[in-house]
């Protein structure tokens, strides 16, 4: 395995975790997955030529947290600016400089919270794959037959309509969850269907894509009843 391809299968494994990590503790879903794929750009083209960090995971979500939070000081000036009057502030609860992960896994949360019962399966899905799955939006619009400009204005809107909803960061309760798995399901076959027959690349199978279809089933039994 080349170490550009070990890395792009690393950031892609992480990218949930971290998404998960920073969503959970700045409440800001939207802004956390801009920050986490600026993250995710930023490693892929630091690592290669620097080396790859200690901690890959802990380096992420500094990262993508310090992104979030010039864009919440950037959105905060313009508030102040147009509205003298907000009082829009921070949150506290972001990670703090030199902060290690927790080692906590938030991935299922996120797919959940991705597969919102207000987005309908078209929207859901798409924003689970590019979230969860790490699919360029290319791929998403391949996989569902439009172009791309018309998927990515989908995923867009998913991504807003999630925010819009308010819902707080956490493992919905048992009985809200069999609509919402639907869904997952649904996301994990595309995923799975991914790696068996990529749909671009050098590559005809993708082992990695597989691997995270299959990876859910398997590490969280006791969220699937």
């Amino acid at each position: 395995m080349t170490g550009a391809a070990s890395t792009e299968d690393l950031l892609r494994e992480l990218a949930p975790r971290v998404l998960g990590a920073v969503a959970r503790r700045y409440g800001d879903f939207a802004g956390a997955e801009d920050a986490v794929q600026e993250a995710l750009l930023a490693a892929a083209t630091s690592w290669p030529g620097q080396g790859r960090p200690a901690n890959p995971l802990g380096w992420l979500i500094r990262v993508a947290a310090r992104r979030l939070t010039d864009a919440h000081r950037s959105d905060d000036a313009r508030r102040r600016r147009e509205l003298p009057a907000a009082s829009w502030s921070l949150p506290t609860a972001g990670p703090q400089p030199g902060e290690e992960d927790t080692g906590q896994d938030d991935t299922f949360i996120v797919m959940l919270m991705c597969c919102h019962p207000s987005l309908a399966p078209g929207s859901a899905i798409p924003l689970t794959l590019r979230a969860v799955g790490g699919l360029t939006t290319r791929q998403i619009a391949a996989a569902f037959l439009v172009p791309e400009p018309t998927m990515a204005q989908r995923i867009s809107r998913a991504k807003a309509t999630v925010a819009a909803s308010g819902e707080p960061f956490r493992l919905p309760p048992p009985g809200q969850r069999a609509d919402r798995l639907r869904c997952v399901l649904h996301v994990l076959y595309l995923l799975y269907n991914e790696g068996y027959a990529s749909s671009s690349g050098p590559d005809l199978a993708r082992t990695d894509l597989s691997g995270e279809a299959i990876r859910p089933a398997r590490k969280w039994p006791a969220c699937w009843r």
